[in-house]
C-alpha cells in the first residue's frame, strides 16, 4: 500500500511544482482538510482549508503565482507508515518570481488516505518548519543543487551531500539527522 501512497503523493508533488491543477483530483477527496502549521514568517498559508478546490487554489495557483523553478522532494528514509497514515520530512527549493530570490524550506507532511473508500487523502498537515531566504547571488547554486536532486523522492544523505556550502543553509543539514 506504501507504493500507491507514494505514488499519489508524486502526483500531488507535480501538480504543486509543475502548475497542474487539474492533478489535483487525482489526489485529494473531494472534502479533504488541509492543515499548516508554518513556524516561519517567510512565507504564509491560510490555517485550514477545506475542500479540494480551494487546496488547489491554496497549493498550486496561489502557491504558483508567487513562486517558479518549485522543486519539492519527500526524503525516503523518513517515511512512516501506519496504516492509512504516511509521514515524512520534505524539502523545496525555488525562487520568488517578483525578486527572483532563492529559497529553501522544511518541514513535515502528515498524509491520512481515504483506505476505506477512494484511497485518495483526506487529510493532509503541512508543518513548515523553516523557509530560508537567500541572496540573490545564490539563485543559480540553490536551484541547481534542488534540480539535480533525485525527484520526487530523495534520500536525506543526498540532500546533504549535494548542498552548496552556503552558510545560510547550516539548518538544512538537520534533514540527516
Amino acid at each position: 500500500m506504501q507504493n500507491d501512497y507514494k505514488k499519489i503523493i508524486s502526483i500531488y508533488i507535480k501538480a504543486k511544482d509543475d502548475s497542474k491543477p487539474h492533478l489535483m483530483n487525482s489526489v485529494f477527496s473531494e472534502n479533504a482538510i488541509l492543515k499548516m502549521k508554518v513556524q516561519t514568517e517567510n512565507i504564509s498559508f491560510p490555517a485550514d482549508v477545506i475542500g479540494v478546490d480551494d487546496i488547489t487554489e491554496a497549493l498550486v495557483r496561489n502557491f504558483n503565482n508567487t513562486y517558479e523553478n518549485i522543486y519539492t522532494v519527500c526524503l525516503s528514509d523518513t517515511v512512516e507508515q501506519r496504516g492509512d497514515v504516511l509521514a515524512c520530512r520534505w524539502l523545496v527549493g525555488m525562487t520568488d518570481k517578483a525578486s527572483g530570490l532563492p529559497r529553501v524550506g522544511f518541514g513535515d507532511y502528515q498524509w491520512i488516505f481515504d483506505g476505506e473508500g477512494s484511497g485518495l487523502v483526506s487529510h493532509l498537515t503541512i508543518a513548515i518548519d523553516d523557509m530560508i531566504v537567500l541572496p540573490l547571488e545564490f539563485q543559480s547554486d540553490v536551484i541547481s543543487w534542488c534540480a539535480n536532486l533525485s525527484y520526487p523522492w530523495v534520500l536525506s544523505s543526498e540532500v546533504v551531500a549535494s548542498m552548496p556550502d552556503i552558510d545560510l543553509l547550516a539548518n538544512v543539514r538537520s534533514l540527516a539527522a
